[in-house]
Parts: structure tokens; sequence; C-alpha cells
């Protein structure tokens, strides 16, 4: 048996954007932390709760209390709401990513996890808003690690138990940032990338060695997962 393992934003929601925009906007209008840096490859860890606590050592120099961190979440949460209300269209799937997901998840030699930076409650918004189910579906968030390479190694133990599985004979990481790249090479996954043709040229230069646009072409999807290798060595050029 074989684990596909999948990032959200960018990889199964195009939801890069509003993300952006209602994180910085929550951290300003629930503690009054403004002009963070939204270069989110240029943080310690790419994963909300890492940001989170980087962004309050740097301006308050101590770390989140719970009660604070809880403020911050409901306030980004609902910022993603009223955003879904006025603009729907910032919440789409990457095109085929729905689809692709129930069929990849009955084939017989596959199975499907999720694994996200996002805070779990936001995450499973975005998700459900783009019409994506989670269902039952093994996943893991910002709330078990602080780094991608935490989250990663907990919903593989959660996709193990789900699946009945003892171990799989294949973990690919599909992904769109840099960092899903660096985090597939850290844990020696295969890495799929998923980017236009700017964002190709990106991963393909950071070691990634299949990029595909979206999930249009199944039989596409298939092959890739079957070919990709770990990410090799970032190019310098």
């Amino acid at each position: 048996m074989n684990l596909a393992i999948f990032d959200i934003d960018g990889t199964l929601t195009q939801t890069d954007q509003v993300d952006e925009i209602c994180f910085v906007q929550a951290l300003a209008e629930a503690h009054g932390i403004k002009g963070i840096s939204t270069d989110w490859a240029e943080y310690p860890h790419t994963t909300d709760s890492a940001i989170t606590f980087h962004v309050f050592q740097e301006t308050l120099n101590r770390a989140p209390e719970e009660i604070e961190l809880l403020k911050f979440k409901t306030r980004f949460v609902s910022l993603l709401e009223d955003y879904c209300l006025k603009n729907p269209a910032l919440f789409g799937e990457i095109v085929g990513a729905s689809r692709m997901l129930r069929r990849l998840n009955q084939e017989l030699e596959w199975r499907v996890a999720i694994a996200s930076g996002s805070w779990g409650v936001s995450g499973e918004l975005k998700l459900k808003v783009a019409g994506i189910q989670l269902d039952d579906l093994p996943a893991a968030f910002a709330e078990d690690g602080l780094s991608r390479e935490e989250i990663l190694n907990w919903v593989v133990l959660r996709a193990q138990h789900r699946y009945q599985q003892s171990h799989f004979n294949r973990i690919v990481s599909i992904g769109d940032g840099l960092w899903d790249v660096r985090t597939a090479r850290n844990l020696r996954f295969p890495f799929l990338g998923i980017g236009s043709e700017k964002r190709r040229k990106t991963l393909r230069q950071a070691g990634a060695t299949h990029v595909i646009r979206d999930f249009t072409n199944y039989g596409e999807v298939l092959r890739c997962l079957a070919e990709v290798d770990v990410p090799e060595t970032e190019s310098q050029v």
C-alpha cells in the first residue's frame, strides 16, 4: 500500500491569497501586531503555529499564551468566513482536486492523507468551502507541530492506524511551496509539485523531479505518483 499526502493551500485549494490576507489582518486586529513579513519561506518553519510563535517572539519577546492563540485563531477563521460570503471565488479548488482525491483513495495501491501548515479549523474550512470533503481522511495540522516535518510524521502515523497498515511501501508528498520540497527532502519522501509555469520553474530549481499544473489529467497524476523521486539537491542557478 502507498500513501499520498496532500497539502491544502495552493495544492488542493486556491486559497493562498485569502489565507495571507486574513492571517495578517487577524494578527493586527487580535493582538495589534502589524507589518509582519509575508515572505513565508524566510521563517524558520512555514506553518501557522511556527509563524505565530516567531512573530510573538520578535515583537513581544515571548511566546503566545493559549488564550492569545485562541483569540487569534477565532478572529482568523471569522475573517475567512467573511471573505467566503463576499467572494467565494477566492476559495476555489485546484482544478480536478476533489474528484482526484475520491478516485485515488479507491485505488488498490493508494491511500490519501492531508497534512497542512494551516491551523486545523481554518484548513478544514477552506476544504469545505472549496467543495472538498475531508470525511474521515487522516489529517494533521499546525497544532500537531511547529515544523512541517513533525506534521507529516504525525499524519503518517494516523494513516497507518486509519488504513490498518504497519508501514507504507511508498509515501509521496504533494505540495506547491519551497517549504514542501525541503520537507520532503528532509524526510526522504518522493515529492510531486503542483503549480503554474512560474511555480513549476521554482519547484524544479528547488529539486522537484515532477511538477503538474493541476489534477485534470488523472492518468498523469497516477503516473507522476509512481515516478517521482525524493527532491534532488537545490539548484544554485
